[in-house]
C-alpha cells in the first residue's frame, strides 16, 4: 500500500497540474475574501452576508474560508476524480496492478495519496484566506484582536478541520464516480451535476431534503452548522454513513469487476 501510495504521488507531483491546481486554489481564495468583505458593506451574496461586527468576533478569521467551502469541495472532488479515472482512460491501471496485484491494497495506496493532496490544497486555502482577511481587515477597519486570541486560534482549528471534512467528503464522491464511470469527463461531469444543480434545485423545491442530501450536508459541516436547520452532528453522523455506502461500493467495484482496459 505504501509503494502505491508514493507511486500516487509522482503523476500527482507534476508542474503543470501543481501550477494549475494551487493557482485555482488561491484565485478561489482571493475571491472567498473579496467577497466576504465586500458583503459585510451590506452588499450580499448569495442572499446572506455578514456584518463588519459578526467580523471582528474569534470565528471572523474563518468567514472567508467558510464562504469558499462548496469549491474547495469541487476542487477536490475534481483532483480525486480525474486521477482516478485518468487511470482507467490512459491504461495504465492494468500495468499498476501488474506490479501490485492485491487490488485493494492499490486502491488505498491510491486514495491516501488523493487524501493527502487534497489536505494540502485546503491548507492552501486556508493559508490565502487568513492571509487576505488580515489585509482586507486592516484596510477596513475590522478588529482582529480576537482572531489572534485563543478563542480565535481555536477557531481556525475548527474551520480548517471543516474544511478539511468537507473536501474529503467530496473527494469520496469524486473515488465513488470515478470507479463507476470510468472515465474522467463522465465522473467530472456527473459529480458536478449531482452536488451543484440538481441538490440546489431539489432543496429549493423542498427544503427538508437538505437535512439528507450528502452535499448539503456537507456545508453545513464546513459551515460548522451555523445557519442550517440540521446539528453539526446530525450531520456528520449522517455524512459518515454516506461516505461507508460510498466506500463500500467503490472497493467492491474495484475489486470485483472485469478490467476492461
Amino acid at each position: 500500500m505504501f509503494r502505491a501510495f508514493l507511486a500516487e504521488w509522482l503523476p500527482l507531483r507534476r508542474r503543470r497540474f501543481v501550477v494549475g491546481t494551487f493557482g485555482a486554489t488561491a484565485a478561489v481564495a482571493a475571491l472567498g475574501a473579496v467577497l466576504t468583505f465586500i458583503a459585510a458593506d451590506g452588499r450580499g451574496f448569495y442572499g446572506e452576508y455578514v456584518h463588519m461586527m459578526p467580523l471582528s468576533r474569534p470565528s471572523g478569521i474563518v468567514e472567508s474560508l467558510e464562504a469558499i467551502s462548496i469549491l474547495l469541495g469541487v476542487i477536490g472532488l475534481c483532483v480525486v476524480a480525474a486521477a482516478l479515472a485518468g487511470d482507467y482512460s490512459r491504461g495504465t491501471l492494468r500495468n499498476q496492478l501488474m506490479a501490485q496485484p492485491h487490488r485493494l491494497s492499490l486502491l488505498a495506496g491510491k486514495c491516501l495519496a488523493l487524501a493527502s493532496f487534497v489536505g494540502l490544497i485546503v491548507l492552501a486555502a486556508t493559508v490565502v484566506s487568513v492571509a487576505l482577511s488580515f489585509a482586507f481587515a486592516s484596510m477596513r477597519g475590522v478588529p482582529t484582536d480576537a482572531w489572534t486570541s485563543w478563542a480565535g486560534i481555536r477557531e481556525l482549528g475548527q474551520g480548517v478541520l471543516n474544511g478539511l471534512i468537507n473536501a474529503w467528503g467530496y473527494g469520496v464522491l469524486g473515488a465513488f464516480v470515478a470507479i463507476l464511470f470510468r472515465s474522467p469527463a463522465a465522473s467530472i461531469s456527473v459529480g458536478l451535476a449531482y452536488v451543484l444543480p440538481v441538490e440546489i434545485i431539489v432543496t429549493g423545491i423542498w427544503r427538508p431534503a437538505g437535512d439528507w442530501l450528502p452535499g448539503q450536508l456537507l456545508q453545513a459541516i464546513a459551515n460548522g452548522g451555523a445557519g442550517y436547520a440540521i446539528a453539526y452532528a446530525d450531520a456528520g453522523v449522517r455524512v459518515l454513513l454516506y461516505g461507508l455506502v460510498a466506500v463500500l461500493i467503490t472497493t467492491l467495484l474495484f475489486r470485483y469487476r472485469d478490467m476492461t482496459s
